[in-house]
């Protein structure tokens, strides 16, 4: 049993004990049987959770993993039973949960309870059952180091050899002329993307050039001292002759170090799979600088050990292979003989789970490949239903890792989860299977769903930091992969196909969610024994399928469901639902109906409730009853004023939307709210519920505000004057221990009216601004805002000259300035002077033309990323007087001048419709700056039909001019 998820049992173990302490305390009506049965609970509990963390501290054996879980299911009982049954602030029990005459079925209840604790107490494995569900993929393995998973043994490298596309790059890198120095290149991506093939294609082609080579696998070496030495009898031994190193160098290799030997040698040295951060960081000065031309590849799937190791360019990102260069692979692997009409047709489904990811393909093929062999004296050859069941679980082989094919992939995998920092961190990857495959990830959405499941509650990602921090994790391990960038931060990402497959496969095994995927239903009925599923994900079905594989007596319990997640899929009758926390039915249709609304409005343990996309139109006024609901999201619904009773909910922490407050939100109703998150609301003119939330909602951090412009039925068609606008409260919320953090305005008026008063002391850290602005605060103001670190200013109208005052705030780190109409920014150049923006990290221009960019010596010394989002830079011919330096050439030509001087450049991001020749330019030319930046195209950006064809809805019923009206108001403003 792995320890780290005995401590998340027993930390949620005695998460409900406290609870059960809370209610004996709280209830004090409680006597006789009912106090006595909860007292009995809590110290038996106790007393298995002491035995178990005894049993570990002690190294007496691991502890069971059976055990374990149902210790786990016994705690989600327990915790079921006190939501159910006491609420919390009430001084009594609540009697709805068991009737009139309760207390006989509630003592009833807690024997059971008291029994089942005796039963975990007393368990015992069965003779021979397994200590733990991942022994059956290492079964095979004798020694106590498992084989690298990427030895250089590959029967299809060849194959791979010939279509990829890298091999030609990374020779360039290589042979690129940059003196004499030590060039170091580090290739990264997610594991089984083909690092080591290519490392091997470029070593073998180029190890003639140098006086020695040496080739080592990081992480199969006992220690620091056992890598060098493995490192310097391979150089001893590869040693040309006419190298002074060939002098009985072998023997030698106690008496000299290294370093020593490698100082008068052009070396050629591959470090692969290097999963550390401190192997490269105590190894490094082995190698000197000045090293004759000399190269080092260093391989690895974490992003900061490739950073630490290289810098820019010399970053290679290895990408997974394209649908054609997939194919080939898959086809010449499989072999002619089994390209069979079967395979043909089942071959898309299994290349697209493969995900362009070499080892996967390689390893499904050869499974194919033997699969036919075998079955060609049967059957003739593979038939449709080997092929569809090759690609219906897929995933589980690669779990079990039972047939040879799959045993390199199975430890590769296994190696990235088993890897995480701890159990808290494999919860939350295994979470990210409820969502669809194929579809890019809302990272807000999926931060915001971690920090309201009970797992992630338990362990170390329970805030906003947390969980920020674990999926930044998977990302720097080439897990996840960012598919959208948005203003500095990751706005969609995806799990890779075949790592999505995997852990598919693991949550189910391991009873965490089962899934119905277009009608086939996926979950486990029998290998973990007594444990209930608690998750259900929905996905692309039909009622009819949803019905057979939920609603018939096939292992799923809606009575015991926590988390519901519906896409794409009718809706399931929610009355069988008693004890949801996280219910999200996003883009679900047949939602705006009030049987549906109070049913939902029945689920009250909901934590998380998610109506985006629906057709729900209004909310009932029985919402009220959701007393534990801490985030509601009812973006791109029509929902135009939310109910006085949402902003009552007592937990209601993150409310998202673009609606209208109610009218009669007092200020003692604002006082008790512990809104932190009021993103989305359309003010009105002299807004007094407004007003008072702004003033007396104390907990309140982010909001984001629209200006009324006109208004349907719904809103008793009110009509506001642009600029009539009351000023808004916002300034008295700008410092001390309560003051807003983040504030976006989506308004010219209330834009302007903010720059008017915005002034030192101001403890907003981050301002998003859309809309015209007559101008800036004057520079002693920007001097003296200390704590603004991010600034965004869309559409703004205002001239490229005057947004360069903002190179005086001192510790601004992230500038995003972005003009979506005409040509783009007015002026002639946006210039930085030296000392300009100081604290600058990442600057960003988006616009349909890039202005002329001047950037003087001194300036942003903190810049690290340079992001030029415009389709289409003026490129000028060079100026002739320059210095002879291609790069400055260049930058004059795109309209950036100056890039030299920026001393911690790390890398330049284009538009995604940048052609591909300009980017090559920049990659070639960026060679010339001394930090090497990489040079790429930003992500395309994700969009998805049904929810395009909704937001248009709302604007239109909400805007029915097509903002004809705002536009005129701008554009007299520009005149």
């Amino acid at each position: 049993m792995i320890g780290g998820e005995v401590i998340q049992a027993v930390t949620f173990a005695n998460s409900v004990l406290s609870k059960v302490a809370d209610v004996i305390t709280r209830d004090k009506s409680m006597k006789g049987a009912v106090k006595r049965g909860l007292n009995d609970i809590k110290l038996d509990m106790k007393m298995v959770i002491s035995e178990i963390k005894l049993n570990e501290e002690n190294n007496q054996g691991a502890t069971h993993e059976s055990k374990v879980v149902i210790l786990k299911e016994l705690a989600n009982d327990i915790e079921d039973f006190i939501d159910l049954t006491w609420v919390p602030g009430a001084s009594g029990i609540l009697f709805s949960a068991f009737g009139p005459d309760h207390r006989p079925q509630i003592v009833q209840t807690i024997d059971h309870f008291k029994d089942s604790i005796q039963k975990v107490r007393t368990w015992q494995p069965d003779a021979g059952s397994s200590k733990g569900e991942d022994s059956a993929a290492t079964w095979s393995c004798p020694s106590a180091t498992p084989p690298n998973p990427y030895s250089r043994d590959l029967d299809h490298e060849a194959t791979f050899r010939s279509i990829c596309k890298h091999r030609c790059e990374l020779q360039g890198l290589l042979s690129a002329s940059e003196g004499q120095e030590l060039k170091v290149i580090s290739i990264v991506g997610c594991r089984g993307v083909g690092k080591t093939s290519l490392a091997t294609a470029v070593y073998d082609d180029c190890r003639a050039e140098y006086d020695c080579v040496a080739w080592v696998v990081a992480s199969e070496c006992r220690d620091l001292e056992d890598l060098l030495t493995k490192l310097l009898k391979e150089a001893q031994r590869t040693a040309k002759p006419t190298s002074t190193a060939a002098q009985g160098s072998i023997s030698d290799t106690e008496q000299t170090s290294l370093r020593n030997f490698l100082s008068d040698k052009r070396y050629f040295v591959v470090i692969d799979d290097v999963d550390r951060l401190e192997v490269w960081q105590a190894i490094k000065r082995e190698f000197p600088k000045e090293g004759h031309g000399s190269r080092i590849i260093v391989t690895t799937s974490m992003h900061s050990v490739a950073a630490e190791c290289s810098w820019g360019s010399h970053v290679y990102t290895m990408q997974c292979l394209d649908k054609d260069e997939s194919e080939k692979v898959f086809w010449e692997s499989v072999g002619k003989e089994n390209q069979t009409p079967a395979l043909e047709r089942a071959s898309e489904g299994i290349i697209t789970k493969c995900g362009g990811l070499p080892l996967a393909l390689i390893s499904v093929a050869n499974y194919l490949r033997r699969r036919g062999r075998t079955e060609s004296q049967v059957a003739g050859g593979l038939t449709t239903e080997h092929c569809k069941s090759a690609a219906c679980t897929l995933g589980d082989k690669i779990l079990k890792g039972q047939d040879s094919e799959f045993l390199k992939i199975n430890r590769a995998l296994l190696q990235c989860y088993n890897n995480l920092p701890d159990y808290a961190h494999q919860s939350c990857l295994l979470y990210a299977s409820v969502f669809p495959r194929g579809r890019p990830i809302n990272s807000k959405v999926l931060l915001r769903r971690w920090m309201s499941e009970e797992f992630a509650a338990h362990g170390t990602v329970s805030d906003e930091e947390g969980v920020r921090s674990c999926l930044q994790a998977f990302i720097e391990r080439c897990i996840v992969e960012p598919v959208e960038i948005k203003n500095a931060r990751v706005a969609r990402c995806r799990v890779h196909s075949i790592m999505l497959e995997f852990i598919i496969h693991k949550a189910v095994s391991k009873k965490f969610v089962a899934l119905v995927d277009k009608d086939e239903l996926l979950s486990n009925n029998g290998t973990i024994t007594n444990v209930r599923v608690r998750g259900l994900s929905v996905q692309d079905s039909t009622k009819e399928g949803i019905d057979d594989a939920v609603c018939t007596a096939r292992g799923i319990d809606l009575s015991v469901i926590r988390s519901l997640t519906i896409f794409g899929s009718p809706l399931l009758d929610l009355r069988a639902c008693e004890l949801l926390r996280v219910l999200d039915l996003e883009g679900c249709k047949g939602v705006n109906n009030d049987t549906v609304l109070e049913d939902i409005c029945k689920q009250r343990l909901l934590k998380y409730l998610s109506l985006r996309g629906t057709d729900v139109d209004h909310l009932h006024q029985k919402i009220k009853h959701l007393v534990h609901l801490e985030t509601l999201d009812i973006r791109e619904t029509s929902v135009e004023v939310v109910a006085i009773e949402v902003i009552r909910l007592p937990l209601l922490a993150h409310l998202f939307g673009r609606f209208e407050l109610p009218h009669g939100i007092t200020e003692e109703i604002s006082k008790q709210s512990k809104l932190q998150t009021l993103a989305g609301v359309v003010v009105t003119e002299a807004d007094k519920s407004f007003e008072n939330i702004i003033l007396h909602a104390r907990k309140l951090r982010k909001v984001k505000i629209y200006q009324a412009t006109s208004y349907s039925s719904n809103s008793c068609n009110r009509q506001m004057n642009p600029g009539s606008i009351s000023p808004l409260p916002l300034n008295e919320r700008f410092t001390g221990s309560t003051a807003l953090q983040i504030l976006s305005i989506d308004s010219s008026d209330l834009s302007q009216e903010l720059i008017s008063f915005l002034k030192a002391p101001c403890a907003i850290t981050s301002i998003k601004l859309r809309g015209q602005l007559d101008i800036l605060p004057a520079t002693p103001t920007l001097t003296e805002l200390s704590d603004l670190n991010r600034l965004l200013l869309i559409s703004t109208g205002l001239s490229i000259e005057d947004l360069s005052a903002l190179q005086n705030l001192p510790c601004l780190e992230y500038l995003k300035l972005a003009e979506e109409d005409g040509d783009g920014f007015r002026g002639s150049s946006f210039v930085v002077k030296s000392g300009g923006f100081p604290s600058l990290r990442r600057l960003c221009f988006e616009a349909p033309r890039l202005p002329q960019v001047q950037i003087e010596q001194g300036s942003m010394k903190s810049l690290t990323i340079l992001d030029l989002l415009c389709p289409d830079p003026v490129i000028r011919e060079p100026r002739l007087g320059r210095h002879l330096c291609s790069f400055i050439q260049l930058e004059t030509r795109l309209g950036v001048e100056g890039v030299s001087y920026l001393e911690n450049l790390k890398e330049v991001i284009l538009h995604h419709s940048m052609s591909e020749s300009k980017v090559q330019a920049w990659k070639e030319e960026a060679i010339g700056h001394n930090n090497k930046p990489s040079v790429k195209r930003q992500p395309q950006p994700t969009i998805h039909a049904a929810r395009h064809e909704m937001q248009a809805r709302i604007d239109k019923r909400k805007n029915p001019d097509g903002g004809k009206g705002e536009k005129d108001d701008k554009l007299k403003k520009k005149k």
